[in-house]
């Protein structure tokens, strides 16, 4: 397949907006020797909901600090990688062989049928965008959101990639987008509404002149990636109070424009309709007796 050439972003901008996809060429293999997830064959995970909430045991909690140490470094691999010339299809296969050399399961593959390691969301792209052989462009903004499993349980992160010269636009949507993920971890702890992370989300974009999607959301995790209940980053009216044990991703996605998106015929990548750029950064936590801990650091 033919890739599409970006269409040229408003005058005076210095990125451009995709406007299709572009080859995905076969995922790496992953190794028989390494432990599979439950959907790795079937692409169907588990049945999670009776475990909503789940306070996790201290047991647990070990093993997912380890996939999440583990998603952590090969995030780092990705940032590492990325550079103006060099396709995400290459990332991905970077990210892909660090996983395995550790022991884990890249948690893209086959997630519901999802072709590679991770995601890779270029500029317009608001989540779920496929590796392929697109070369990153200088002036380009890009997610990589990468996800490990290990030892039976997920650790999930994401981070934003400026590549080349970004204009300052760019940049600014970059950092706020970080800042309203690190007000809304400052505030998780014991005793606090899980829906107060969507209000401080929320505040903070629209305070600086941004929209926030809503279709894609954080969630528990676990045995399972996707567990409930899931959480919100605009105004939410769950009223779930958090409790210590507690394993959850926030992951906002700020928009330059409106917060509307549309998916490509592909299946999986989704854009913003107006085609402005988006933002996004993700961090699994845990909560503590005394506040939060982020657990996905390498």
């Amino acid at each position: 397949m033919r890739w599409a050439r970006p269409a040229r972003a408003a005058a005076g901008a210095t990125w451009q907006r995709l406007s299709g996809p572009s080859r995905v060429p076969p995922a790496l293999p992953v190794p028989r020797e390494v432990p599979r997830p439950s959907y790795a064959e079937s692409g169907q995970p588990s049945d999670v909901r009776h475990l909503e909430a789940e306070v996790k045991t201290s047991a647990e909690i070990e093993k997912i600090r380890a996939a999440c140490r583990l998603a952590a470094q090969a995030l780092q691999v990705a940032r590492e990688t990325a550079a103006v010339g060099v396709t995400n299809a290459a990332v991905d296969d970077a990210v892909h062989r660090y996983i395995v050399s550790q022991g884990g399961y890249p948690v893209g593959i086959n997630f519901h049928g999802f072709p590679r390691a991770m995601c890779s969301s270029v500029n317009n792209v608001v989540v779920h965008g496929i590796p392929d052989e697109r070369p990153l462009l200088d002036g380009d903004i890009v997610n990589y959101d990468v996800a490990a499993f290990l030892g039976g349980f997920f650790g999930d992160n994401s981070c934003m990639v400026e590549l080349g010269t970004v204009d300052e636009d760019g940049r600014r949507l970059c950092r706020t987008t970080r800042e309203a993920l690190e007000a809304a971890i400052e505030y998780c702890g014991p005793g606090v509404c899980l829906s107060g992370v969507g209000n401080i989300v929320h505040r903070i974009a629209t305070e600086a002149g941004y929209d926030v999607v809503s279709e894609f959301v954080g969630h528990f995790l676990g045995r399972e990636l996707h567990m409930l209940p899931n959480v919100a980053h605009r105004p939410d009216s769950l009223k779930l109070e958090l409790r210590p044990g507690m394993v959850f991703t926030i992951e906002p996605i700020l928009t330059e424009g409106k917060r509307h998106i549309e998916r490509w015929p592909d299946g999986w990548t989704y854009v913003t309709r107006d085609g402005k750029r988006t933002a996004q950064w993700e961090h699994t936590i845990l909560v503590t007796e005394h506040g939060s801990e982020i657990l996905t650091v390498p």
